[in-house]
Formats: structure tokens, C-alpha cells, sequence
């Protein structure tokens, strides 16, 4: 099975080696980097190499493990700069911090901070893991992100936040692909998230591993993946999401101008165990014009619903083709076009629903056809193309070699 993913202006195609496309596989290879590249193997020379940081330099971390003294600022207007580890393994290059609970953090309250103008900024290849606030953090004044094939664990609040300015305005054009985002266990306590997205426009997030976003036993935590205050246009696709309590809000709450506005949910893996207590998989409140199209839900009775659209300005609202074993619901005067869905799905119709492989079985009949043609999602999870005639229903479009 072969995963066509669209990335600037190319089309790339991913394998893994058991002949499955995996959310959160390493991705193609990024291309060798241009400009002027910096080589650091020590934290001191990480620290140095940040602090000195020009545009269009690529500074490349070797294999090891570098215990942050001090957050790594990238800032002072600097474009099409990058942190990579060297070896394309993100598990080889790990930037650590003092614990997710440790208030005495020093220098080193983030993992990596970023605004004051920058652009076009990489981080690539590596891990940050163990920070009492985020391992990332982008702020106001910062353009078009992109952050490939990392690992963000372990923070004592959201794992990436992305903040707006004090008008409102935030950072727009972020990517998030081929990385994994997660607490080992749980996090700290209710307030997180694993993608927080303020004010931005134009968040593209897919091809992720979201694992374990859940608070301790009796809170609930924060939406794993949240675009909210005013956010527009978000694209979340292709992700899979295990255990994590709120998996994608488009809006939390009513907002002057809407919370959110438009944006596309697609193509996603979710399964939640009965152990983990939550609230609905996807959320689409006080955001017109978003689409819910081809996901893949599994909550196993943990809470009665696995969409809600809510409030009066969630109107245009489109749900197509979702696969669930709970209800698809309207609150508080939310408005959507409901087409080809199937609310009762069980385990039998999947592969591996504990694993987070929620591919088809060819004994899921009633899903297999029986979805309806939907412009906007004509490939699958795997990049597979869907048919001209009626497709299947959810994220999984059922090849013959299964």
C-alpha cells in the first residue's frame, strides 16, 4: 500500500517496511541542506551555534542526548534557517529538559522558542521531551513553521503552543507531518494539548502518531489537536490519535467573529480505549464552513457522542462518510449537512482498533460501499484512491491485496 502526500508542489510517496503506510512513519528523506550548515555535537556548541543563528543556516545536531541549559531562542528576524538532527532518526537527537514536573527548570522552561520575526523556520529530525511548560512554543510575529519527523513528549502544559499577539493575530501557515506527539503515561494535569493553535491561519497537520493526551484519572484534558480564536482554514488529515481523552476541535467556545472559520477534518484514525473517560473525538463549534469528511472513530463507549457541532455560528457544516460507534450530534443550535454516515461501527470491522490500525476488514460490509461521492477527500489514509462510484465509509478505503 503506498502513501501520497502533496508538500510543496511535489508528490511524494511513502512505504513502511511491512508494506503498510503508518501515520507518523519518518517520512521521505528532507533534501540535503542548502546554504551554510553548522555541525554541533555538544550542548554548549547547540547553545553557541542557536545564539549566532543567521539566515539561511541549517545547524545539524549529532547523535546524543543534550541537556538544555537554556531554551533554545530562534528569533531576530531570521528566514529559512533549520534544526536538524543529523542522522534523519528522530529518537537519535534528543533535546531534554529538566521534567515536566520539575518547577526548578532554571534557564530551560521550554524546549524551543520562537518569534521576534522568524520565518520559514525547520525543526527536523529530533526530539524535545521534558520541559515544565512546552517543548515547543511559537509566538506572535512568526511565519510558516514546519516542524518534520519530531518527537514532542512530556510537557507540563501543551506540547506545541502556538500563541497570537495582543490583538489577536497569530501564526499562520504552520505544518506538523510525519511526527509523534505524546506523554509516556499522562500528562501533569488538566492543561494541555498536544497541537494548540491560537489565531493562525492555514495550519496544515498530518501524517501524525497523537499518543496518551489524556489528564490524570478525574480531569479531562484539553483537545489534542485545538484550533481556536479566531484560527481559519485548518487542514488535520491522515492522523491517527490512540488513547488521548479530546482528539480535534475546530472552536471551544463561542467567540467574536467565530472561534473558527472553515477548515477540513479528514481521513483520521481514532481509538480510544473504554478505560480512557472523555469527551466527544471531534468537535466543529462556532466554526462555519468546516468539513468533516472520512474519519475513522473508535471511542468504545467512553462518551456518547464521536461528533458534535455546536452553536448557532456552526452553520455550512458538512459530515460525510464518517465511520463511528457513537452518535454524530448537534448542540446548542448547530447546523450540518449529514451524509453517508455509519454510527455503528464495532472492533470486528478493523485490523487492529488497540494499535491504532483502523484499515478496513473485508468483513465490514456495512461500511464497504456505502459511503456517499463527496468532493475534498479523494484519497485515503494511505493515499489510496477512492472511487468514482460510491466509496467506502471512513478514513480506510478497502484495497484487494487485504
Amino acid at each position: 500500500m503506498r502513501w501520497v502526500i502533496p508538500l510543496i508542489g511535489a508528490v511524494l510517496a511513502v512505504t513502511s517496511s511491512d508494506g503498510s503506510a503508518k501515520s507518523a512513519s519518518s517520512g521521505p528523506p528532507l533534501p540535503p541542506p542548502s546554504g551554510a550548515v553548522v555541525r554541533v555535537s555538544t550542548e554548549a556548541g547547540l547553545q553557541e551555534a542557536v545564539r549566532r543563528l543567521r539566515s539561511g543556516t541549517t545547524i545539524l545536531i549529532a547523535r546524543g542526548t543534550y541537556r538544555l541549559t537554556s531554551t533554545l531562542p530562534i528569533g531576530n528576524g531570521v528566514e529559512g534557517v533549520a534544526l536538524r538532527g543529523e542522522t534523519g532518526n528522530r529518537d537519535d537527537v534528543v533535546l531534554l529538559g529538566p521534567g515536566m514536573t520539575n518547577a526548578d527548570y532554571g534557564g530551560a522552561p521550554h524546549g524551543i522558542w520562537m518569534g521576534n520575526g522568524a520565518s520559514n523556520v525547520l525543526i527536523a529530525n529530533l526530539t524535545v521531551t521534558g520541559f515544565y511548560f512546552h517543548p515547543v512554543i511559537v509566538n506572535a510575529g512568526t511565519t510558516a513553521p514546519h516542524f518534520y519527523n519530531v518527537r514532542l513528549a512530556d510537557g507540563g502544559q501543551q506540547l506545541m503552543k502556538v500563541n497570537p499577539d495582543a490583538d489577536g493575530k497569530g501564526v499562520d501557515r504552520g505544518i506538523v507531518e510525519y511526527s509523534v506527539i505524546e506523554f509516556t503515561t499522562r500528562s501533569r494535569d488538566h492543561y494541555t494539548n498536544g497541537v494548540d493553535v491560537l489565531g493562525g491561519a492555514g495550519w496544515i497537520v498530518r501524517h501524525n502518531l497523537f499518543r496518551n493526551i489524556q489528564a490524570p484519572r478525574g480531569q479531562l484534558a484539553g483537545p489534542t489537536i485545538m484550533m481556536i480564536r479566531g484560527a481559519r482554514d485548518s487542514l488535520v488529515e491522515g492522523n491517527t490519535f490512540v488513547n488521548c481523552q479530546r482528539e480535534i476541535a475546530f472552536g471551544l467556545g463561542q467567540f467574536n467573529g467565530n472561534d473558527h472559520h472553515g477548515g477540513i477534518i479528514r481521513n483520521n484514525f481514532i481509538y480510544r480505549d473504554a478505560s480512557v473517560a472523555g469527551d466527544a473525538a471531534i468537535n466543529v463549534i462556532d466554526s462555519p464552513g468546516t468539513q468533516v469528511l472520512h474519519n475513522t472513530i473508535v471511542t468504545s463507549g467512553t462518551y456518547p457522542n464521536a461528533i458534535e457541532y455546536r452553536f448557532p455560528g456552526a452553520t455550512g457544516v458538512l459530515i460525510a462518510n464518517n465511520l463511528t460507534d457513537a452518535a454524530i450530534t448537534s448542540r446548542d443550535g448547530g447546523v450540518a449537512d449529514l451524509r453517508g454516515n455509519y454510527t455503528n461501527a464495532t472492533p470486528a470491522f478493523f485490523v487492529n482498533p488497540a494499535a491504532g490500525d483502523l484499515h478496513l476488514r473485508a468483513t465490514a460490509t456495512a461500511a464497504l460501499n456505502k459511503g456517499v461521492v463527496t468532493a475534498g477527500a479523494d484519497t485515503d489514509w494511505d493515499g489510496d484512491r477512492r472511487p468514482g462510484g460510491p466509496p467506502d465509509i471512513g478514513a480506510d478505503e478497502l484495497q484487494e491485496s487485504r
